[in-house]
């Protein structure tokens, strides 16, 4: 069970994310809290963050986000580095970065405070050391909404205790192809896990990409939590490592034609829509992965996946949103496969 920490490039699990949602003792949560106190509550984080006692205050930068353009925002979206809550909402709000790390804090989402780091592989722990570092940096000056007997309170209850949301993202291509999604997404809610698409709750699947995460978050420790996922997301590996091995000896004609099919169009076309483009991507991934295709891309298909989102390529072409984005895609995509 030791292969995944040995081969960092294993293509199936793509990146980690620990998330800690916190609120302040002295405000309102979210749903009673005014514009007025949101403004103070900011400034009062942003404070905590910034304070000239700390020689970490340089490493972080505050984005203005209400002034930046739709476009960037949903690019922020696309990327991870905010939620929809937060896009959505109409209150003050602000978002800090912390330069040179995959560290954001979001002041004023559901709660006062979430605090996410995101790092690419297998790298769980190092996700919550970093989160863990930057919510220990915050309570040095602020007073968090605790209870002795229930942990950290949220607005959402089911949020209550740790705080802590941990999620691994997987690429689960033969498991998805062979129909154990359902199966598996019921197993795991037995062990207070959920299965989702990959911009989480209340998304779609695309490209068999998928993202576990944990849903209780209290009567357990941080690290039972993270243990727990750990465990069960393994076991998924496992399954979806196992069948891709069948499929490098079995060479199921079917599944290799879907992947040749792929190719050809992702390399060839004149436009394209996103739902198609990344599940022609998907099966590119599983014929590098494999073996059947031989392109020296394989480690960067992830970051593709992420560019052709819509705001991505409006960002990257520079285009207005009434252009056609399907012909920029395919225009992006075109020049990466024809290098």
């Amino acid at each position: 069970m030791m292969w995944y920490e040995e081969k960092n490039d294993n293509n199936i699990i793509i990146s980690s994310r620990v998330r800690l949602a916190r609120n302040l003792k002295k405000y309102p949560f979210n749903n009673f809290i005014n514009n007025k106190q949101s403004k103070e509550m900011i400034e009062t984080v942003t404070n905590a963050i910034f304070n000239d006692r700390l020689s970490s205050k340089n490493c972080f930068e505050k984005i203005d986000f209400d002034n930046l353009s739709k476009i960037k925002q949903y690019t922020m979206l696309e990327k991870y580095i905010i939620s929809n809550n937060f896009i959505e909402s109409n209150k003050p709000k602000a978002i800090i970065l912390e330069k040179n790390a995959n560290i954001n804090v979001m002041i004023n989402e559901e709660d006062h405070i979430r605090i996410q780091s995101i790092n690419s592989g297998y790298n769980i722990e190092k996700c919550f050391e970093e989160a863990n570092r930057i919510d220990n940096l915050l309570e040095e000056s602020l007073t968090y909404a605790f209870d002795s007997q229930y942990g950290y309170l949220t607005s959402c209850v089911t949020n209550v205790g740790t705080g802590l949301r941990a999620s691994f993202m997987l690429y689960i291509p033969m498991l998805e192809k062979f129909g154990h999604i359902q199966s598996i997404s019921e197993n795991i809610s037995k062990f207070g896990m959920t299965l989702r698409g990959m911009h989480g709750e209340g998304t779609k699947a695309f490209g068999s990409i998928y993202q576990i995460s944990n849903q209780t978050t209290l009567g357990k420790t941080e690290n039972q939590i993270i243990e727990d996922l750990k465990n069960i997301t393994m076991q998924i590996v496992e399954r979806e490592k196992n069948l891709r091995e069948m499929l490098k000896k079995d060479k199921n004609l079917d599944i290799i034609d879907k992947i040749y099919r792929s190719y050809g169009i992702i390399k060839y076309c004149k436009k394209i829509n996103f739902e198609e483009a990344i599940n022609h991507l998907s099966n590119i991934w599983l014929g590098l992965d494999i073996g059947i295709l031989d392109n020296n891309i394989l480690d960067n298909m992830y970051s593709i996946i992420m560019n052709i989102q819509p705001a991505n390529i409006i960002d990257r072409f520079n285009i207005t949103e009434k252009d056609n984005t399907e012909l920029y895609r395919a225009k992006y995509l075109n020049e990466v496969f024809n290098k």
